[in-house]
């Protein structure tokens, strides 16, 4: 267990420092106002324990991108409704477990 928990702290630390040359974590696209895209970035950062770092935002005017290879993208709709994109259940609850563990 222990092995597993060094070899996902490994792979986000290393996720967090190649940024350049690695896939978003969360994606975050908005198509509503700049006020609802920050109320979602707290209610993630606060209430889920989630550095800001692995979150990427973006502001778009059209509609959120379906070819994005985050780990997980999330479009907040123009009425303010959120839509998941996309998730990779596996790394989610692998990885984020640990962030979880953090708030007990």
């Amino acid at each position: 267990m222990k092995s597993h928990f060094k070899y996902l702290l490994i792979t986000l630390a290393l996720a967090c420092s190649t940024k350049a040359f690695s896939r978003d974590v969360i994606l975050i696209e908005n198509l509503s106002d700049a006020e609802s895209g920050k109320m979602l970035l707290n209610i993630i950062q606060k209430k889920f324990n989630i550095p800001r770092k692995l979150i990427t935002y973006r502001s778009v005017n059209k509609e959120c991108m379906k070819t994005s290879d985050a780990i997980m993208q999330l479009c907040l709709k123009q009425n303010g409704e959120m839509e998941i994109v996309k998730i990779n259940k596996a790394v989610i609850e692998n990885t984020f477990r640990v962030f979880l563990e953090a708030e007990g």
